[in-house]
């Protein structure tokens, strides 16, 4: 994951400045960037094995498979917000840097990289997140009767335990030993990364200097010596210890209102996927042969399934960012445990998904909350990065000229926002397509049988034609696929992106 991650850094500010800059390469490699980071990670998982295994022994050619599969679902996220964030460079940087006579190194140095510290600080969190999501899978998967020899990981782990016998100890230990690492990583290194690229944001000047909560909770702690406590009890630490208790409360208020949005969101999706997409009482297209006539079917079913999870997230993702970011009480507190929530790789948790009364016996319903909890993150971390570096100046806008607070929400807060909701946006859908690779078929043991399956889809086809070798239909499939995404990027995409950063991008 470490090793990933870095040459995802490392790609994005490259091929994102590149696009950013040059009008011959962003006509080439934003149409690219977009189909790599929708087709599914898992579809060309058989031809990387098989590319790799003619080079490398199998035990290493192995685990540089899984490295290479977790690099593509990692770096285009971190790409699209390097690119996102160098187009919205106000023009006077330019014009400074062209009176200077800078060099193309100085250009880079001094003003795209700084500039784009902060998306790929936010974007790292995400990418990270989808990382774990396939790093479950891709330790687990083969390749017809080939078995790809990873020992150890994760996944290797999931598969060991979900049984048979289903080992339920050991399996609630994985998913605690998987939290408590990713609590330790979170404040070690994501969230540290994120707050110190604030540093580069444009503005004119710093609104307000951000801490860690919880180094902040340590200082507090660490400045008292034990004689002091006893100021618990009298008239200035009782006061003090009350307003702390007033904190917790108002934390602990917000927490709750996250959650209570997130778990609106889930039942939208269980909701929506009951009512307009069970499939399972329809035998012929479950029947069907794996033919090309099937997979456009399947195709057009997992489209409708990408879509109407996307629009919920949005609903829902949208204003629960803007709100996260206006408010640096509301950031500091809910921030990180969003951001642990988000890495908790989806796969892990669907045999608790399937045990859930209602839900987990439908599995239009199952395979809606996994897209969901895959994708929910890249549109609330890219509003919360778009909306955190807009100017100072035009945040106070509204309440210098006492605007009301439903029209600032309208005609500015939103606005700011419509850039990096696009780019969320984009990533979002990707990561959709790859994440029905998991939420129509996941069997982590051949011996066990699917966790989760539904009647017919693009994800489920691809899954199927991998495990059993069929390489022909996987490449139909595969193609499909990767026709309708450009068509998607060519009609959509490209115009909305640039409709949306001509129009609402600060200073443009």
């Amino acid at each position: 994951m470490i090793l990933a991650l870095g040459l995802s850094i490392i790609f994005a500010l490259i091929v994102g400045i590149w696009a950013a800059r040059s009008k011959k390469a962003e006509s080439v490699i934003l149409p690219l960037l977009d189909i790599f980071q929708s087709v599914p990670v898992l579809g060309f998982f058989p031809f990387v094995i098989a590319a790799v295994y003619g080079v490398f022994p199998d035990f290493i050619g192995a685990n540089l498979a899984v490295i290479i599969l977790i690099f593509t679902s990692m770096s285009w996220n971190i790409a699209f917000g390097v690119y996102e964030a160098v187009k919205a460079i106000p023009q006077d940087y330019f014009d400074l840097l062209d009176v200077a006579r800078a060099g193309t190194w100085q250009r880079i140095r001094s003003i795209y990289i700084p500039a784009s510290m902060s998306r790929v600080a936010y974007n790292t969190q995400i990418s990270w997140a989808v990382g774990l999501f396939f790093l479950v899978a891709s330790e687990i998967i083969s390749l017809g009767t080939k078995n790809v020899p990873i020992q150890y990981g994760i996944g290797v782990a999931v598969e060991q335990f979900t049984g048979p016998p289903f080992e339920y100890g050991n399996y609630v230990l994985l998913v605690v030993g998987i939290i408590g690492a990713v609590i330790v990583w979170r404040f070690l290194f994501l969230r540290e990364f994120a707050l110190w690229s604030e540093r580069f944001k444009m503005m004119e000047e710093p609104r307000e200097t951000h801490r860690d909560p919880i180094m902040r909770a340590y200082s507090w702690v660490s400045a008292r010596s034990v004689s002091k406590l006893f100021l618990l009890t009298q008239g200035r630490g009782v006061t003090r210890f009350t307003s702390a208790i007033s904190r917790f409360s108002r934390g602990l208020k917000y927490a709750v209102a996250i959650f209570a949005a997130i778990f609106l969101g889930l039942i939208l999706v269980a909701a929506a996927s009951s009512g307009t997409l069970y499939l399972g009482a329809i035998p012929s297209l479950q029947s069907m042969a794996a033919t090309e006539s099937s997979v456009l079917v399947a195709l057009a079913y997992s489209f409708v399934r990408v879509w109407y999870v996307v629009a919920i997230c949005i609903a829902v993702g949208l204003p629960m960012g803007v709100a996260i970011s206006l408010n640096f009480k509301l950031y500091d507190t809910v921030s990180p445990l969003l951001e642990v929530i988000s890495s908790i790789p989806a796969p892990i948790l669907l045999p608790l998904i399937v045990l859930i009364p209602v839900i987990g016996h439908e599995p239009e319903a199952v395979a809606g909350i996994v897209i969901f909890l895959s994708i929910f993150w890249y549109i609330v971390f890219n509003v919360m990065a778009g909306v955190r570096t807009i100017p100072g100046d035009l945040k106070d806008l509204p309440h210098v000229f006492g605007v009301g607070r439903l029209s600032a929400w309208r005609n500015v807060y939103v606005p700011s926002a419509l850039a990096a909701l696009v780019t969320g946006a984009i990533t979002a859908v990707g990561g959709a397509w790859n994440a029905l690779i998991i939420a129509e078929y996941f069997q982590p043991n051949p011996s066990q049988g699917p966790i989760t399956q539904v009647g017919i889809g693009i994800g489920k086809t691809i899954t199927i034609a991998t495990d059993s070798g069929n390489l022909e239909v996987l490449f139909f499939a595969v193609v499909s696929m990767t026709i309708l995404i450009v068509a998607f990027n060519l009609t959509v995409w490209r115009r909305l992106y640039h409709n949306v950063t001509k129009r609402y991008t600060y200073n443009r």
